[in-house]
């Protein structure tokens, strides 16, 4: 069991075991890290951020990949698997000129994302799925899982977990600026790394914060401590139990704002009482979200001011925060101006925690649970039982299981060489 979640421990144990070998491989060619950093509610800073931004990984891969002579085929999509006596052959794919077969003889990866989204492949194995819900990368529409299941392969379905382990509130995302723009080049990542080290705190923070804040969401200990959740309108959302991720794409143009008042501005800047977690600054405090995310930031001396500068209706949303008033004590009232909202918040799928059913060597199973031979999936589309839990763990999957299993697709090509009998072993 993982945090209340079943969760394949033998994957997990791959996972753990691997990992740190497949930072050394990236730092290899050329992606720099600043670490380790706090995790919070992890004991040991462990936490590794790449720099400058995410797309120092596309970057420094391709240029890998370009040095081996590896063929990257773009605008060719796979149609199908390619099975020839019970094992792996190839892929039918789709290019501009018409069909192309892809012949392999080490076997094929299916690394082709999450199910997120395909509708249909939503309701089939996750429980509870709401139609509606936005979905941060749609073209993982589950084209890997469609075609292994076209030839016996077997899906692990979470239907132990329900749509809000699926769904989760973030803050809407900004406009790309400067930022996200800088170039991955390794001496430059280096110098950033060294600066984030050692420059003053009070100048290093306003900089991680403005990576971080781009993927963050509301802490649920800001519902439990006074703030309140309205739509673009200001009508109130929900009484306080309800799940927010399930409430928010009920909600015009599906989203929302959180909504507080002076006293709990004041409780939400210092520790124990933060607005988010936050890698690399363990904890995000309102005056944050101020210098970081001005797009996010509202704030009014009166609830009409407010209503005013958010853009919601002021009669509405002064009846939202005395529907909330109405059976608190005072301490919990929204009373003090002035009157905050941010957001907007939206409800997004990041990943559908669906996955093809692999063994510890990233081998797919079929419904009888044999190995289907020559077929491996990583990433989300083999993420099988395993849940992801915390930052970071979705990518150190991703990169753990593709090299793994690229080791193990070699192995067994050249074991096939030497023993051609091999290829009747199931």
């Amino acid at each position: 069991m993982s945090m209340g979640i079943k969760d394949d421990a033998a994957l997990r144990q791959v996972l753990v075991e691997n990992v740190a070998d497949t930072v050394e491989w990236l730092r290899g060619i050329g992606v720099n890290f600043l670490a380790p950093l706090p995790q919070p509610p992890h004991r040991v800073e462990r936490l590794h951020q790449v720099m400058p931004t995410s797309r120092a990984y596309v970057v420094r891969l391709h240029k890998h990949l370009r040095q081996l002579g590896v063929d990257i085929r773009v605008a060719t999509p796979v149609r199908q698997l390619i099975l020839e006596d019970g094992l792996m052959a190839g892929v039918e794919a789709r290019g501009a000129a018409g069909p192309v077969i892809v012949r392999s003889r080490a076997g094929v990866i299916l690394a082709s994302g999450d199910i997120g989204g395909d509708t249909a492949l939503m309701h089939a194995y996750l429980k509870t799925w709401t139609d509606g819900v936005e979905v941060y990368n749609p073209a993982n529409t589950g084209d890997g899982h469609k075609m292994a299941l076209a030839i016996g392969a077997a899906i692990v379905p979470r239907k132990d977990l329900g749509f809000e382990a699926a769904a989760h509130v973030r803050f809407v995302r900004p406009k790309p600026g400067l930022l996200q723009k800088l170039p991955p080049w390794p001496a430059f990542t280096c110098t950033m790394v060294w600066a984030m080290k050692y420059a003053p705190k009070a100048v290093v923070r306003p900089i991680m914060m403005r990576f971080l804040t781009t993927v963050l969401g509301p802490d649920a200990g800001m519902f439990k401590e006074g703030a309140i959740l309205v739509n673009k309108r200001g009508e109130r959302i929900g009484r306080g139990n309800e799940a927010p991720n399930i409430l928010i794409p009920q909600q015009p143009e599906g989203i929302a704002y959180i909504v507080f008042d002076q006293k709990f501005a004041q409780k939400f800047s210092n520790w124990p009482n933060f607005i988010s977690t936050a890698p690399g600054v363990a904890f995000a405090y309102l005056q944050d979200y101020r210098s970081a995310r001005p797009d996010l930031f509202n704030v009014g001396p009166t609830i009409a001011e407010l209503a005013h500068v958010a853009g919601f209706d002021a009669d509405k949303l002064a009846a939202a925060i005395d529907d909330a008033n109405q059976d608190r004590d005072d301490k919990m009232k929204l009373s003090a101006g002035p009157f905050y909202a941010l957001g907007p918040v939206k409800t997004w799928v990041l990943v559908a925690p669906v996955g093809l059913a692999v063994n510890t060597k990233f081998e797919v199973l079929s419904t009888e649970g044999k190995v289907i031979p020559g077929l491996y999936a990583v990433g989300h589309t083999g993420m099988a039982g395993f849940t992801m839990t915390g930052h970071g763990h979705g990518l150190g999957w991703a990169f753990t299981s593709g090299r793994l299993a690229a080791g193990h697709a070699v192995a067994r090509s050249r074991k096939r060489i030497r023993d051609p009998a091999i290829e009747s072993v199931g």
